[in-house]
């Protein structure tokens, strides 16, 4: 008789706690979340925090672009598309909303864990001699709350002027290859180049992402540059300096 009272109280216990499990799983599925999902293409998928953007390489009469932020969902997906939205951090931010950005609504697609924040930016004047940036967050709509706090804020700079990469200091940085950054140094890149971008591989064990670029590319490139830099010392007089002095390359 003992026996049956203790498998007794055992059975009720485990459909007690299994009926608590399941109201806690199902209470998250119905809050759904989303959260910044910008990740490096490292082995440890590095967190990103922050990109820049410049409209150098645009023609003149593109006034605006419109910059895609990855996001994920937390929860179960949906059979239909659901909006998510970014919202000013006002603390650091010298952007203006509704001058220099607005935000529109993203989507986060049906049966997806994956969608894209949308940051609509303007080319005005005031950036052709300066940077301006926007910290942002994620605001709450119908479909999504704000999800783990780690992961729910981004910071975008950018200009109609060079812009320093967000790379360029990294551990895996452009730095290695073109040295101290300095705006001249910069634009020379571009001009002799085309390139604004250079996403790099950060890892020789992970093959590159498409548009990223390997090591051995960089030394390319580093090599490229300083015979450019040679001939247009050359050339011109006085030889490129920036704020630092004579512009070098590693």
């Amino acid at each position: 008789m003992k026996q049956k009272i203790i498998y007794s109280t055992i059975l009720f216990l485990a459909i007690a706690l299994f009926s608590s499990c399941e109201k806690s799983i199902s209470g998250y599925e119905n809050d759904a979340r989303v959260y910044f999902f910008e990740r490096g293409t490292d082995l440890n998928q590095t967190r990103i925090t922050t990109r820049s953007f410049s409209f150098l390489r645009l023609p003149l009469d593109v006034t605006k672009d419109t910059f895609l932020i990855k996001v994920k969902i937390m929860g179960e997906t949906a059979d239909y598309d659901r909006v998510v939205r970014g919202k000013t951090v006002a603390e650091g931010s010298t952007a203006q909303e509704g001058v220099h950005y607005d935000f529109i609504d993203g989507i986060v697609p049906a049966d997806s864990i994956i969608g894209y924040l949308p940051v609509v930016l303007y080319r005005t004047a005031d950036i052709a001699t300066k940077s301006v940036q926007l910290n942002l967050t994620i605001a709450e709509t119908k479909d999504f709350k704000p999800g783990v706090a780690s992961d729910i804020n981004f910071n975008l700079q950018w200009s109609d002027n060079v812009v320093k990469p967000a790379n360029w200091d990294a551990f895996i940085g452009l730095r290695t290859y073109f040295g101290t950054y300095s705006d001249v140094k910069w634009r020379f890149i571009i001009a002799v180049t085309g390139i604004d971008n250079f996403p790099l591989q950060q890892s020789g064990r992970v093959p590159p992402a498409p548009g990223e670029f390997t090591g051995a590319a960089m030394m390319d490139i580093a090599l490229q540059l300083k015979a450019a830099l040679a001939a247009y010392n050359l050339a011109n007089e006085p030889d490129l300096t920036d704020e630092f002095g004579l512009v070098t390359f590693p």
